[in-house]
């Protein structure tokens, strides 16, 4: 079982890819998509799903869109994954604005919550209001309080409405395009998108 981590070279999809070998019961490779023209088909031979990687600071260029056209033609099970959020002009609501727009309508499952810097330190389930606070480790998680219940509850209700009737059927089948951010270096990310990658294993079983 294959996955690819695609991406322009200022995302670092290879890099990015790397941080989910260890343990993983498959292979994962990186592929850095520039703008010369690529052989898409040779280049997804023996995948079964697909991670576009962006950079909040580079954004989404043309070789990016081409591929993402291709690979969701083809209905495969594929996410995005967020990087580059620390330090940057654009945060993860501005990238899945920029996907919504010129790749397809993402699902967010995950929104980034914010240090008093302004720096991303934890996340928010949509799904069931959990806090993931990576602001010191271990990382702890507990249930939103009411202030940030209330703050995410359009978003909550945004997002129950895109996957309604999916399940984890949806993503397998290509139907719901989760978009998932990523701060490797505060491990923010990394259990949430591993989740993804195992449906896909497990789907294959």
């Amino acid at each position: 079982m294959r996955w690819l981590f695609a991406g322009h070279s200022s995302a670092k999809s290879i890099e990015v890819a790397a941080a989910f070998e260890p343990g993983f019961p498959g292979r994962i490779l990186g592929c850095d998509l520039k703008d010369d023209e690529i052989n898409y088909s040779e280049v997804l031979n023996g995948i079964s799903a697909v991670a576009l990687v962006i950079s909040a600071q580079s954004g989404v260029s043309k070789s990016m869109i081409d591929f993402w056209s291709f690979v969701s033609e083809r209905q495969y099970p594929r996410l995005i994954i967020v990087t580059g959020l620390e330090f940057s002009e654009s945060d993860f609501d501005d990238i899945v604005l920029i996907a919504n727009r010129v790749l397809e309508q993402v699902t967010t499952p995950f929104l980034v919550l914010h240090d008093e810097l302004g720096e991303p330190s934890g996340l928010i389930s949509l799904t069931d209001l959990t806090v993931f606070d990576y602001s010191q480790k271990p990382m702890t998680q507990y249930r939103a309080d009411d202030e940030l219940q209330t703050l995410v509850n359009e978003f909550k209700s945004e997002f129950e409405e895109q996957i309604q009737g999916f399940g984890n059927e949806g993503f397998i089948g290509g139907l719901e395009v989760p978009a998932i951010p990523l701060v490797v270096n505060k491990e923010i990310g990394l259990a949430q998108i591993k989740k993804y990658l195992d449906l896909v294993i497990d789907s294959k079983i």
